[in-house]
């Protein structure tokens, strides 16, 4: 039987030793990082950075074009709603658009066009412009719409605020009045903000 020699075997305990790896050293291997690539990740990272800072941007100048954009229709109605004032107290006259008498869509139509806005001088054909508003979101400058003399709208006036207008009526000429009260209210048709 041969001799084995002794010198050629290595201890277990050197085997386990090389084997494991020492402690607080981490038992993966480190990976190198590609440096193209990491620059590649900088990269996109900066870009997403730059999209975000520019997103936001746009964001806020939405919001100051809106604002914008709302406080001029604001004063837009303002003055609508006070050159509709300024009448009260004409008086009422069938067909008429100004300056001493009007009818109801004279009026209207005398008031917008001192914004540069026209409308016809009919309240059926002023009720088929602009958007329809509900009655909660009516608001000083539109249009509201009655039905005083059969159906459909046959009276308009402009929004004072969300339960009053101005209107030249056949009664009382060009009047502040309810829009909620028991005749008013009664002939509500619906209101067009335009």
């Amino acid at each position: 039987m041969p001799r084995r020699s002794w010198r050629w075997l290595v201890p277990t305990t050197t085997l386990i030793a090389c084997a494991l790896p020492c402690a607080g050293a981490s038992a993966t291997p480190k990976l190198k990082v590609d440096l193209p690539l990491a620059q590649e990740v900088q990269r996109v990272e900066r870009s997403a950075q730059v999209e975000t800072v520019r997103a936001l941007a746009e964001r806020k100048q939405d919001r100051r074009d809106a604002a914008r954009s709302e406080a001029r229709e604001l004063r837009a109605s303002a003055d609508v709603v006070d050159a509709a004032s300024a009448q009260i107290g004409d008086g009422y006259a069938y067909g008429a658009s100004g300056p001493d008498g009007f009818d109801c869509s004279g009026l209207t139509a005398y008031a917008f066009a001192q914004r540069g806005v026209a409308l016809p001088h009919n309240s059926q054909a002023q009720y088929a412009m602009g958007k329809a508003v509900s009655r909660e979101d009516i608001r000083p400058g539109d249009l509201v719409f009655f039905s005083t003399a059969g159906p459909g709208a046959s009276h308009v006036g402009i929004a004072t605020s969300r339960t009053s207008a101005v209107s030249a009526t056949s009664s009382g000429g060009v009047m502040e009045h309810s829009t909620t009260d028991a005749y008013w209210g009664g002939q509500f048709v619906g209101a067009r903000r335009l």
